[in-house]
């Protein structure tokens, strides 16, 4: 448990933690009498990385979560409000008559929340990571369901190396599948965001271009 804890001070995009993989990799006794205990301590190595990948993963998604949350919030604010001035300045009222241009003003505003939402990945960002993080948990606990029970039926002097070492390199396979593809669909949404921008800002100078 300490060593996970030593393990989660490290940036995940930080190379150290693989430099720490390999220096502790490289210095396992693989003596036939502690083969078992060996396995054991390879098994737990991985088990850092991927604890040190799901504590990264809580991470994004509580930031994500505020981004997300704040610029909704906002922008739901400031659109009712935009929605509501032009209302008000068709009454009677005429305290209400100059509200009408300032509901645009608001609208506007409200819109350069939503796209700031969209823009830094705000909600798509905060449901990529929780899918993440469960995907990582749901890895892990499959894994040492797994681990357990090759350990039930090993033999302490004899145990399979073949099945044990299969078994350790699916765990890594899937923990870095699963953050690859992570990587890969959020270069994609980052991507697709920043060219929407684009031709919003486009479409935006073009009608202001016609107007005059």
């Amino acid at each position: 448990m300490t060593n996970i804890l030593k393990s989660l001070t490290y940036r995940v995009e930080n190379p150290v933690r693989i430099q720490k993989f390999r220096t502790k990799s490289n210095n396992i006794n693989w003596n036939q009498s502690k083969n078992l205990e060996s396995l054991n301590e390879l098994f737990s190595m991985i088990d850092e990385l991927a604890m040190a990948e799901l504590q990264y993963y809580y991470r994004r998604r509580n930031t994500r979560a505020w981004i997300s949350g704040s610029t909704r919030f906002f922008g739901w604010v400031l659109g009712t409000i935009g929605l509501l001035f032009p209302l008000l300045a068709a009454t009677q009222s005429e305290d209400f008559k100059g509200f009408a241009s300032y509901g645009y003003v608001f609208l506007v505003a409200a819109g350069s929340f939503f796209a700031l939402n969209s823009l830094f990945g705000g909600t798509a960002g905060h449901i990529r990571f929780v899918k993440t993080q469960l995907e990582i948990e749901k890895l892990i606990t499959s894994s040492h369901l797994a681990w357990n029970d090759f350990l039930a039926n090993s033999k302490e002097d004899n145990p399979n190396l073949e099945s044990g070492f299969k078994l350790i390199s699916e765990y890594a396979s899937s923990l870095y599948a699963q953050t690859i593809t992570e990587t890969g669909t959020w270069g994609e949404d980052t991507l697709s965001s920043l060219e929407e921008f684009r031709k919003s800002l486009e479409s935006t100078k073009s009608k202001k271009s016609k107007a005059t």
